[in-house]
């Protein structure tokens, strides 16, 4: 595979794990992809055929090619079926967040753009927006959104893609959302001002102020709004076993 395929397959895959081609969306036709990405037709329809054959895209014929939903609906399933074997999955998962999200706030502080910064801000206040209001479905969006964002701003292509991965599963398959939150209760407040100063350790680039509230906030959602212990951490040498 060319260098060229390559850097259109990585493409195409995160504008698909970023939600930007949702499952079930047909994508442009070769030649406007071509034109999009500064490529030929043959390197976009090679890239096409790669992730055809990895499964995360189909080819109707007569029709174009769509993003394949049968990724989402064998996930769906491997999820369900692990939350069965392992009652402290969600638990788990909350762990394993605070682990990707506290590196990927670090990450931003310091990596973080112009064009991140204005994300930021964006998603940053359709989250007070949505928890202005009542409707579970915006505060969902506008949560994954200003994660997401974040992880944009690491230009780590990982990270975006398991953070995508990892809110969509929490939200839809696992149902440990933050979201249908009275609009002035403590908790909705708590959250809002917890984002806010996320996103203000990020854009003054302090990585250690953002990871920490990176960690804070993951600790929150997982104690706070689900009810759930803390996995017990071990103590690191020479540490008190305190994170902030």
């Amino acid at each position: 595979m060319s260098r060229r395929v390559e850097a259109v397959v990585a493409h195409l895959e995160a504008a698909i794990a970023q939600g930007r081609y949702a499952s079930g969306t047909r994508l442009p036709a070769e030649r406007v992809l071509g034109v999009a990405l500064g490529v030929s037709r043959a390197t976009v329809r090679d890239a096409l055929a790669a992730l055809v054959s990895r499964g995360l895209l189909q080819r109707r014929q007569g029709d174009g090619t769509y993003v394949n939903d049968q990724a989402d609906r064998q996930m769906a399933e491997v999820w369900a079926d692990m939350a069965e074997r392992h009652p402290a999955l969600q638990g788990d998962l909350i762990e394993f967040r605070e682990m990707l999200e506290s590196r990927a706030a670090a990450l931003a502080a310091t990596r973080h753009d112009a064009r991140d910064r204005e994300r930021l801000l964006a998603t940053l206040a359709a989250v007070d927006a949505a928890y202005d209001g009542e409707d579970r479905a915006a505060q969902i969006r506008s949560d994954v959104a200003f994660h997401r964002a974040i992880a944009e701003a690491t230009h780590n292509p990982l990270f975006a893609y398991l953070m995508t991965s990892l809110l969509r599963l929490l939200h839809e398959h696992v149902q440990l959302s933050l979201a249908g939150l009275a609009p002035h209760s403590d908790t909705a407040r708590q959250l809002r001002l917890q984002h806010r100063a996320l996103a203000e350790a990020i854009l003054a680039r302090d990585p250690e102020r953002a990871r920490r509230c990176a960690g804070s906030h993951i600790d929150f959602v997982g104690v706070r709004l689900n009810a759930m212990p803390r996995p017990a951490r071990e103590r690191q040498p020479g540490g008190d076993g305190h994170r902030d």
